[in-house]
């Protein structure tokens, strides 16, 4: 099976890792050529220097498949934007970016309107997706998304059991969305932990130390955890970044959509909008 994927760099590159070890050929495009090279010589991808030269290495006798996987919401939009000049009817474009459900609806109707199929994929990587695989949740029309079912196969964890079928055009973002804002919630909870420990001064905790212990085997020990050890290291050197929250402040505008209420979800809302607590 051949197909296009556009940006490679992030969590791209170790799909792009994945689906080599399966032999899958994976055409490669991204703005940063000399990145795409070297992932081109360490795993084989066939690296290209345009989206156009990438979609001439495609079957011509088949469907084209192109799944995006790019930076931000207006690099998707000038993508799909360009893909309606060179797609024709049948062609499937998968798009895994860190996309709001809305946003995926609204593409999926304008392909649709050429013919083009439209999947959107919610991907998690709870940690080494290249070995371990990738939790997917994809929304569209059942045709287009068996079409592309070796893919989805070929990535997901668990012996490639870890993707499902979730709903129409957006439910793959919106239950990835969803997922993000319960994993904030988790983090807002580690965070107060942390701040008791602080706060108890004569004990003098190392919180990286404690976070460190917890991550061996506690029944807090997880991906999560992983990533706060990390965090809590990168702020004792002075170098820390927080994950974005835009899936965080998504969920929490559905809920009021909703008229659901979700206080643990808000209260990681409040404390990401303002800055990490201590």
């Amino acid at each position: 099976m051949r197909f296009a994927l556009i940006g490679l760099k992030g969590m791209a590159g170790n799909m792009a890792r994945r689906l080599r070890q399966q032999e899958i050929e994976v055409i490669g495009c991204d703005e940063d050529s000399d990145y795409g090279k070297q992932l081109a010589a360490d795993t084989g991808v066939v690296a290209t220097s345009s989206v156009v030269a990438a979609l001439r290495k495609l079957p011509g006798d088949l469907p084209k498949i192109v799944w995006l996987m790019l930076p931000d919401n207006a690099a998707v939009d000038r993508e799909i934007k360009n893909l309606l000049k060179r797609l024709s009817f049948g062609d499937i474009v998968v798009d895994g970016s860190h996309a709001n459900y809305r946003d995926s609806q609204r593409r999926g109707a304008l392909l649709s309107q050429s013919g083009i199929g439209f999947v959107d994929a919610g991907i998690l990587d709870g940690g080494n997706g290249v070995e371990r695989g990738f939790c997917i949740t994809v929304g569209g029309e059942r045709e287009q998304v068996n079409r592309v079912k070796p893919l989805l196969q070929a990535l997901a964890a668990d012996g490639g059991s870890g993707w499902s079928h979730v709903g129409s055009v957006g439910a793959g973002h919106f239950a990835r969305m969803v997922h993000c804002g319960v994993e904030w919630s988790v983090r807002q909870a580690f965070n107060e932990g942390f701040a008791l420990l602080q706060g108890k001064t004569n004990f003098s905790f190392d919180l990286e130390q404690v976070a460190q212990t917890w991550s061996k085997g506690a029944m807090l020990d997880g991906a999560v955890l992983s990533d706060e050890v990390a965090i809590l290291s990168a702020e004792s050197s002075g170098c820390a970044q927080l994950p974005n929250f835009d899936e965080l402040r998504w969920t929490a505008i559905e809920a009021i959509d909703q008229n659901l209420s979700v206080p643990a979800i808000s209260a990681a809302l409040q404390s990401a909008a303002g800055g990490r607590s201590s």
